[in-house]
């Protein structure tokens, strides 16, 4: 962004204050933009008006006009000494909870005695024979989760998981997952396999251990702030309720037929929905977007971002030495240098890929046509790769 339009948003953002002072909505958005916005990810987006609550008293109010009313001694309660006091304000958590998941196969996840439980045997379903099938399937969807065993109990079908980095919904993180500049938690989950009194096979998950660890950048918290690390039990529940139902997400994804990645495709050009013009692969998406992704650091592009909720990756090409086609016996892509966003789309059995520049206009027809000699030759090139 430069310096022109950072000016720009500084003096929207100060005649927003000034006009709305006293939303809170306002408010929030210039602590964005100062650095100091609270991100301890304990409080929704959009209003804060329940984060100034304090606790106080209730005295009797008599309305104007009437008397007050006369006391009666032998109706006086007596002082409770355990009354129960909960969250106030600020240190309420106030997110909707994680709801368990029920996949189509009839494995659901349910919160019980401080474990979130995924039964595999339930209402006539029957995924596994018994506990030694259940601890196999087990350590398939950990490795399909890039989960690492800590240690194992002997004796018993329960383990301890390798400390870990999750996000806030119980979810691994990844490098491709990870912001730099985001809350992340640190965590061991205790897994276990056992039966209920109907006979039937469960994996019981719960969290044992947590560190909220805050990095560089807007999500840095000051000197004089800190984070808990210990959990509420409605944190503790969503953590673990998160985590079984990214275990019953990867029975799904670890039993799925592989994707089928055809030898040949022919790639021609044509316009979108958008009726922009584009790149049409006559392969499903999924194929695509897995090919697309592996290509393109191969070619010039530099990945800085994708995202598979919008379909697109945002990249940079620097354009190889001629050498470099000549060797490959594919033509340049005769595409100039700079930041590109390409999104992938898809009309029923085919796949469109739609190339925008950095300012999200698409490109205009005739950069499409130089790219798509030597941009349709090497995507086909890499899906014979791929289908070996």
């Amino acid at each position: 962004m430069s310096a022109l339009k950072h000016t720009a948003l500084a003096a929207a953002l100060t005649l927003t204050l000034v006009q709305l002072s006293g939303c809170s909505t306002v408010r929030n958005w210039w602590q964005m933009y100062q650095g100091d916005v609270d991100t301890s990810l304990r409080e929704p987006t959009g209003y804060y008006d329940h984060a100034d609550v304090k606790a106080g008293t209730d005295p009797l109010v008599v309305p104007a006009g009437l008397v007050t009313p006369a006391k009666d001694q032998r109706m006086e309660l007596p002082q409770l000494q355990t009354a129960l006091r909960g969250p106030l304000g600020e240190d309420m958590d106030v997110r909707a909870p994680i709801v368990q998941l029920r996949s189509a196969s009839g494995v659901h996840s349910v919160w019980a005695a401080g474990e979130s439980i995924v039964w595999l045997n339930s209402q006539d379903q029957q995924n596994v024979a018994d506990e030694a099938e259940a601890w196999a399937l087990l350590m398939r969807v950990l490795d399909y989760m890039h989960v690492q065993v800590g240690a194992v109990t002997p004796g018993a079908y329960e383990l301890t998981t390798a400390a870990a980095d999750y996000n806030e919904f119980g979810t691994p993180l990844t490098l491709t997952t990870s912001a730099a500049d985001a809350l992340r938690y640190r965590q061991i989950y205790r897994i276990r396999i056992g039966r209920n009194a109907a006979g039937n096979i469960g994996i019981a998950t719960s969290l044992i251990g947590s560190m909220t660890i805050a990095t560089t950048g807007i999500f840095s918290f000051r000197t004089s702030r800190t984070l808990s690390d210990i959990l509420t039990p409605s944190e503790q529940e969503r953590f673990a309720t998160g985590f079984s139902n990214q275990i019953i997400k990867a029975m799904q994804a670890a039993d799925a037929t592989p994707e089928a990645y055809p030898g040949q495709v022919t790639v021609t050009l044509d316009r979108d929905n958008n009726a922009q013009d584009c790149f049409v692969v006559d392969a499903s998406y999924q194929a695509t977007w897995d090919v697309l992704r592996h290509m393109l650091p191969d070619y010039g592009f530099e990945i800085t971002e994708y995202s598979i909720s919008h379909s697109s990756i945002n990249a940079d090409y620097t354009e190889p030495d001629p050498e470099f086609f000549r060797s490959q016996g594919i033509d340049d892509f005769g595409l100039e240098e700079g930041s590109y966003i390409i999104r992938v789309s898809i009309d029923g059995d085919k796949t469109f890929i739609t190339f925008y520049d950095e300012d999200d206009k698409p490109l205009r027809s005739t950069a499409v046509s130089r790219l798509y000699p030597g941009f349709s030759a090497a995507l086909a090139r890499t899906f014979a790769s791929f289908a070996g």
